[in-house]
């Protein structure tokens, strides 16, 4: 890792009512659990301004062991959970993508989160989302 700045491995922006994080570094074991919370935490509450949007992670440039552990870290943060209307995560092989739905079901049973291998489904189901729950309010 070239910096010892956790946030410098990510890239937060909001576009068409969705929060997007891409992650851009391999970083394992160069962050706590509480840093990586604070950082999402903190980029969630700047740019939704407190709308409820649903926020989509790429874990594409992530190994497998490193996609978990984000993975579970954030897919079990109550205060994420409360800032998001859902959460979408984009991995890059069928396995991950399989490995975090169990993942999801078994953390998240009610709502679990969900997982794409494709972009272009990741994002169409965050757009649809975001359309739901604004038909509803």
């Amino acid at each position: 890792m070239g910096s010892n700045n956790i946030t410098d491995n990510f890239k937060f922006w909001s576009d068409q009512n969705i929060i997007y994080c891409k992650v851009y570094n391999d970083f394992t074991g160069a962050y706590h659990t509480d840093e990586l919370e604070n950082v999402f935490l903190n980029e969630i509450f700047k740019l939704s301004k407190d709308v409820h949007m649903p926020i989509l992670i790429n874990l594409e440039a992530l190994s497998i062991s490193s996609s978990i552990k984000v993975f579970r870290i954030l897919s079990k943060n109550a205060l994420i959970k409360s800032l998001v209307l859902s959460k979408t995560f984009l991995v890059n092989s069928y396995f991950l993508k399989s490995l975090l739905n169990i993942q999801s079901v078994i953390c998240n049973p009610v709502v679990p989160d969900s997982i794409f291998k494709d972009p272009n489904s990741a994002v169409n189901y965050c757009v649809n989302d975001n359309k739901t729950y604004n038909s509803l309010n």
